[in-house]
């Protein structure tokens, strides 16, 4: 998949959160729920095993993703990535579009083709 320049990289209804971690902006941290079948979680629960998976994306990944609020294009997206991180994005089309490509595969993201306008929360958790 290529990711149109005048699409809208939206992130998905998940549980995220930003963590301070000394960096300009801080890390983001997606927080996905385990869906486990009855056997799983009789397993899981014998096991206590973690109901969700935390995660943490670095720095330019969390960038990305704050960036893909709905609200700005891929365009704007890798225009501003670029701004932001000059030679360690190059060519950040590239970049950026692998990235958001590996987010709609884990269902973290949507590619739409106009922008969101309050069909779901994209803000962080609390």
């Amino acid at each position: 998949m290529v990711v149109p320049m005048n699409s809208y990289p939206t992130r998905a209804p998940v549980r995220w959160h930003r963590i301070d971690n000394g960096q300009e902006g801080g890390s983001v941290v997606i927080v996905i729920e385990k869906q486990f079948g009855r056997l799983e979680s009789l397993i899981a629960k014998i096991l206590r095993a973690p109901v969700e998976l935390r995660r943490p994306l670095d720095i330019m990944n969390s960038t990305l993703w704050e960036l893909m609020d709905g609200r700005h294009s891929f365009e704007d997206i890798a225009r501003e990535m670029d701004a932001r991180y000059n030679e360690a994005i190059a060519p950040s089309e590239e970049r950026c579009g692998t990235s958001i490509e590996k987010f709609v595969d884990l269902n973290l993201a949507i590619i739409r083709t106009s922008p969101i306008s309050g069909e779901w929360d994209v803000s962080p958790s609390s």
